[in-house]
């Protein structure tokens, strides 16, 4: 059975008057009430109470599609918890639903016998749920739905007519009643929430984090997409984005707009809000701030200060399909004023905090730049960055590549290290952190930006690792440049969670730049001294050099000259031999190794000299040019070589080559420059050396000719004399020997007494005439003017070897060179010559015993070389410088006559012939020939 009131009649008319005081107190009451839940409760139980229902339900419209109520108040024992799902388990929904949808009021006598949900309705709602009588009223203001009330009972038939007529007529009421506390209570919370977000922004003071805050509190207080703030550049009239968040995430937008342009330019120019929830239709709109999404709906306000705008404050996006609506607009409008009040005082906050640090880095730029020391740089460095950013710890870290090592300060406060065990352990880890870093790729960690590592900055895990080894919880690394590259880093650190700011960063950054500047400006000055110093030494060296002719000492200056320079273990120099093209170790360090390279030349020597260019080598393994037999030949192990040319007037004339540097360092491009430098003038020097030595060997050459031809001449005349005085005394002995010869004739023929007795006289007179004779015609044989030809000097020596004596303890060994030419000689006398030399080595070998050595060469001059030498006891001292004058000899009862025609038969073949003897080690006798033309 089913009771529903007609439509024409109003629910007061069929009231009696109690229900009607009832009703006019349930309004009254409703009109004074603004708190939401008081009101929906008192509704609730003031329905319950008037019609002796057992259990109630009000829910209420939420403007949701998929579950589109709200359970607001619930009364009874098995639907005491406001859960939906276990609520709809015990009340009708087949009746609730019908309300919905037809937004009129139901009255259920008795469910089960009701027509109209006939078969509808399970038998759970009646055995299960218990439920008969139901009575069921729609809430609504206007043509909207605000809510739904719904009471039951276990038995039929306690709901009336009345009681539907009651509970419509305050329906109106109520619905106005909770619309207007539901305002109410909206407006309480947007003020709530607009206080809590304006006193979120006000109390940051970072300029930066005041913007962050400001459109993340926008994005969360209108449920947008998007949010950002533009603020007017003074100077150049245009907004820029200061801050811009798009689902989460910061956007960098860098479009610049006019103070007209776009819908935040119209806002700007015009100093009012604007709510667009379709800007495809909107003129102003020309996608501005287009980043990835597509924007549909667009709320912006001006930032004022004083009537000034210095801004604007825009949000995109609105979560809900209706998009803004005026609350929205009231509600960032509102905001806005907020947000203005703490942008302008982080921005004045911002210029004190400016002021303060630009204090703080003038004192930071002053105290460095009154040292040039390195060290003491970084370590007031490392103080002052500690005191001005008030860190627990803190490390700086400079390669210097002039001096090719790594300079390191660190410093722990007490927080970082509690006893010394503690503090060198976190010393060296700090050490291992820093190094670590440097031998990485800078440009990862340490571009343009400070490397931040804390719980908002996390890095890479390796990265993590390694500052967990030294027990940092928050790190920043700032870069230090010197020369625009980053050679080094300052960090602070420490051992408990810490979020840096933006101004300990800037901080932070702007004293690794005067770190930075300062090693700068004292790694050239410390390169400016060295260099002074370096051309100081190259000037003194040079003047060494050049004051020197003597070969020998240049080559000592060379090699002094560029250990002190360079701090070098070994130096080399090769000069190239123009006779045989060969690249010669001339002198050395340790010059007690001989090298000739052949060419083509070998090893970085040798293709420094082949290509004319300068080698820096500081690891020779890795290099294919380096030459590793003479490291195994010399027993010296090169780890890095540095090597230049060496030439005169563009010529090149050898190279100098420098190996390890005594202090284990590398060799840079500077070590390079002023072994260039140094070469120069060793190159003139050497030349000039050379050049002096020539001249020498010239005039000791052309003295030695001037001698040889005056002795030639002294020889020639000698012999002329000799010849004149032997063809007189020839004359004259002759006829003492034609007399003597008459009178023994006389005697044999005609016998006289007073002949007889003077036979044996006058035979003697004959014999000693001949002799005479002959001995005159052996002595001046040799001062005639022989015959000159072209000579075999192997036959002849073979000839002399054959024609001499030979004791069993003398040895003899030859030594024949395979291209010696024919001289031009006399055979006979070439013969015996070399004959009276061995003869002469034979007798001084023939008592002790030895070794006698022929020894044949072909000169750079292209002469022929004979050598003669034994191993015997030499030739007195005394002696050697007139050992080929005549009369001289080294031998008991010799007539010195022997050495002087070797002589004179040498310079008959225009030679030369030298000795050379030492005591108890042998002599050598040297003939020079001239090869036959």
């Amino acid at each position: 059975m089913s009771v529903d009131s007609p439509s024409v009649i109003t629910p007061e008319a069929n009231m009696n008057l109690e229900r009607l005081k009832s009703l006019y107190e349930l309004i009254g009451r409703m009109n004074s009430v603004y708190d939401l839940q008081q009101l929906l409760e008192f509704i609730v139980d003031r329905a319950l109470s008037l019609t002796g229902a057992r259990s109630g339900v009000l829910l209420l419209n939420n403007d949701k599609k998929n579950d589109p109520l709200d359970v607001a108040v619930v009364r009874g024992k098995k639907i005491e918890k406001p859960d939906l799902e276990r609520i709809l388990k015990f009340v009708s929904t087949t009746v609730i639903q019908d309300v919905l949808s037809r937004t009129e009021p139901r009255l259920v006598i008795d469910l089960p016998s009701d027509q109209r949900y006939e078969g509808l309705t399970s038998s759970d709602t009646v055995e299960f749920k218990g439920i008969r009588s139901v009575l069921a009223v729609p809430f609504k203001a206007g043509d909207s739905l605000v809510g739904l009330l719904y009471i039951d009972h276990p038995k039929k038939g306690v709901f009336g007519q009345s009681d539907l007529d009651f509970i419509s007529a305050f329906a109106n009421q109520a619905a106005l009643g909770i619309n207007r506390a539901r305002e109410h209570q909206h407006q309480i919370e947007r003020l709530t929430l607009l206080n809590e977000l304006s006193r979120s922004v006000v109390q940051a003071l970072d300029l930066d984090e005041v913007l962050t805050r400001i459109v993340s509190e926008v994005t969360r207080m209108l449920d947008v997409e998007a949010s950002s703030v533009l603020l007017l550049e003074e100077v150049t009239g245009k907004l820029t984005f200061a801050t811009s968040v798009s689902n989460g995430e910061r956007l960098n937008i860098s479009t610049r707009l006019k103070k007209d342009e776009g819908v935040a330019g119209w806002v700007m120019t015009h100093g009012e809000p604007c709510c667009i929830n379709d800007v495809s239709r909107d003129p102003r709109w020309f996608g501005e701030v287009e980043t990835g999404f597509e924007t549909h709906s667009l709320l912006c306000v001006p930032l004022q200060i004083d009537n000034h705008v210095v801004g604007v404050l825009q949000a995109l996006n609105k979560h809900n399909p209706s998009g803004f609506d005026p609350s929205d607009v009231t509600l960032l409008t509102a905001f806005a004023a907020s947000a203005t009040i703490a942008i302008e005082n982080a921005q004045l906050f911002q210029e004190a905090s400016q002021a303060r640090q630009l204090r703080a880095l003038n004192e930071v730029a002053i105290s460095l730049s009154s040292t040039f020391d390195l060290n003491k740089i970084i370590d007031e460095g490392l103080k002052q960055s500690l005191q001005v950013l008030k860190a627990e710890a803190g490390v700086i870290s400079i390669f210097n590549y002039h001096a090719q090592n790594t300079i390191f300060a660190a410093q722990l406060g007490r927080e970082m290290g509690y006893d010394q065990s503690d503090s060198e352990q976190q010393m060296q880890a700090l050490s291992q952190l820093t190094s670590w870093l440097l031998t990485q790729s800078l440009t990862e960690f340490l571009a343009e930006d400070v490397l931040l590592i804390d719980n908002y900055h996390p890095q890479q895990d390796h990265l993590m690792l390694e500052t967990s080894k030294a027990g940092i919880r928050s790190l920043a690394v700032a870069p230090v440049k010197i020369n625009g590259s980053v050679n080094g880093a300052v960090a602070v650190m420490s051992t408990s969670p810490h979020i840096y700011s933006v101004e300990e960063v800037s901080l932070l950054s702007s004293i690794a730049r005067i770190v930075g500047m300062a090693a700068q400006n004292a790694i050239h000055y410390t390169r400016m001294q060295a260099q002074t110093r370096h051309l100081t030494y190259l000037n003194e060296i040079g003047s060494a050099l050049t004051r020197s002719l003597n070969l020998d000492h240049v080559f000592e200056v060379i090699i002094e000259g560029v250990n002190t320079l360079l701090q070098t273990e070994l130096t080399s120099v090769f000069l190239i031999d123009p006779e045989t093209n060969e690249l010669v170790l001339r002198y050395s360090t340790r010059n007690d190794t001989e090298i000739r390279l052949s060419p083509p030349w070998q090893g970085i020597a040798g293709w420094v000299a082949t290509h004319d260019q300068p080698a820096l080598v500081n690891n020779t393994q890795s290099d294919p040019r380096h030459l590793r037999q003479i490291a195994i030949e010399t027993g010296y192990a090169a780890n890095s070589i540095l090597c230049v040319p060496l030439k005169v007037e563009g010529q090149m004339i050898g190279v100098v080559e420098v190996l390890n540097k005594t202090d284990g360092q590398q060799f840079s491009h500077l070590h390079q420059s002023l072994l260039i430098q140094l070469t120069k003038w060793a190159a003139i020097a050497l030349h000039n050396a050379r050049l002096f030595d020539e001249r020498v060997r010239a005039y000791q050459d052309l003295d030695a000719e001037q001698q040889r031809r005056i002795a030639a001449e002294t020889r020639g005349a000698v012999a002329a004399i000799i010849l004149d005085m032997a063809h007189t005394m020839n004359n004259v002995v002759g006829a003492i020997r034609v007399w003597a010869t008459t009178l023994e004739y006389a005697s044999s023929r005609t016998p006289h007494e007073s002949i007889i007795k003077f036979d044996k006289a006058i035979r003697q007179i004959r014999q000693n005439a001949e002799e005479a004779i002959k001995l005159m015609s052996t002595m001046t044989g040799p001062l005639q003017q022989a015959t000159l030809t072209a000579v075999d000097v192997e036959g002849c020596l073979d000839a002399a070897v054959q024609s001499c004596w030979w004791p069993e303890n003398v040895d003899l060994v030859r030594n024949y060179a395979s291209d010696i030419p024919l001289v031009r000689a006399n055979a006979e006398r070439l013969e015996a010559v070399f004959h009276n030399l061995l003869s002469n080595a034979i007798q001084a070998l023939a008592d002790r015993g030895g070794q006698i050595q022929i020894l044949t060469l072909l000169t750079e001059q292209g002469r022929v070389q004979i050598k003669v030498t034994d191993d015997g006891p030499g030739i007195a001292a005394d002696l050697q410088g007139q050992i080929f004058n005549p009369g001289v000899s080294g031998k008991d009862g010799g007539l010195g006559i022997g050495l002087w025609l070797v002589e004179t038969f040498v310079h008959q073949f225009d030679g030369q012939i030298e000795c050379s003897s030492a005591a108890d080690k042998g002599t050598t006798f040297t003939v020079t020939l001239q090869p036959d033309a």
